[in-house]
């Protein structure tokens, strides 16, 4: 039986292995080389790893989580997890592994909007995060595309990196005569209307269609995407959710489960840097450390 199972070798997930492995807790991390950023080129803000691709972030975390002899990981997809007692069965694709612990660090399933030529321009031109990639779009004519609630704070937001912006949204109704007068002030274009095409040459984008019939030229974009983390695999736990669908949680990461943590993006159901991610990860995992070593007593 292992001490902890850990759901995902992303940040979050080879961060806790990482700290549940120097706790001398018997820890099996379950990944199966799917993560969400494997359209990023370059990750920033990782002290030490600015600039670093994804790939070889995590191949340096692997390298550190293999250092220690009670971590093991396997590359397999989880299927099912059944809570029986005081452990928990974790049944993949390949096996079935028994536990005291499991964290879900998973991250987020994304899903983009049916934009014609957005699958190719995601991550080279088109990004959803200005904290990861506005450095890299800054000083360039840039598309805003996001929800109605969303379009005065991206306004705020965006313009620390560009003062040529276009927002679409398809509803502006929520807006004020103050968040009006803000975007008149930053001469912000406003289009009531959904994107239906992004234009490109090998994802670079230079021209932006919408619904109305809109075009205008354009070098980047930040778009809004749809996060969930209703895995099939958690279906089976009665885990308790909010009304926007987060997981609920008590002291430090533990779900309405006792015994199952969420930890990262998995836990916010929101999307993160890297760092934050491996942060969160290293928190969560030393409250399930010290669970464990009370329960021992």
């Amino acid at each position: 039986m292992f001490d902890c199972i850990v759901i995902g070798g992303g940040p979050a997930g080879l961060a806790s292995a990482l700290t549940l492995g120097r706790a001398l807790k018997k820890t099996l991390v379950i990944d199966n080389n799917n993560a969400r950023n494997k359209v990023t080129q370059k990750s920033h803000a990782f002290l030490t790893q600015d600039g670093v691709t994804p790939e070889e972030l995590r191949a340096k975390a692997e390298h550190d989580v293999d250092q220690y002899e009670d971590v093991t990981r396997v590359n397999d997809t989880v299927a099912n997890i059944i809570k029986e007692n005081n452990h928990f069965i974790v049944e993949t694709k390949q096996g079935k592994y028994i536990a005291k612990k499991v964290m879900i660090c998973t991250g987020l399933r994304e899903t983009l909007p049916e934009i014609k030529g957005l699958k190719e321009s995601y991550g080279k031109s088109v990004f959803y995060c200005p904290w990861c990639d506005g450095y890299e779009l800054r000083n360039k004519p840039l598309l805003v595309a996001v929800q109605p609630g969303q379009v005065k704070h991206m306004a705020v937001l965006i313009s620390n990196w560009s003062d040529d912006i276009v927002i679409s949204s398809r509803d502006l109704s929520l807006l004020t005569a103050e968040d009006k007068a803000y975007m008149d002030k930053k001469n912000i274009q406003l289009i009531e209307s959904e994107v239906t095409e992004f234009k490109h040459i090998d994802g670079v984008i230079n021209e932006v269609l919408f619904e109305n019939g809109t075009h205008i030229s354009r070098s980047g974009a930040i778009i809004g995407v749809k996060w969930d983390t209703e895995f099939e695999f958690l279906s089976g736990l009665n885990i308790e959710r909010d009304e926007n669908g987060k997981i609920k949680i008590q002291q430090l990461g533990e779900t309405s489960v006792p015994g199952l943590f969420v930890a990262g993006e998995t836990k916010d159901l929101m999307a993160s840097q890297l760092i934050d991610a491996a942060a969160n990860g290293n928190q969560i995992a030393k409250f399930v450390a010290m669970q464990i070593i009370m329960e021992s007593e």
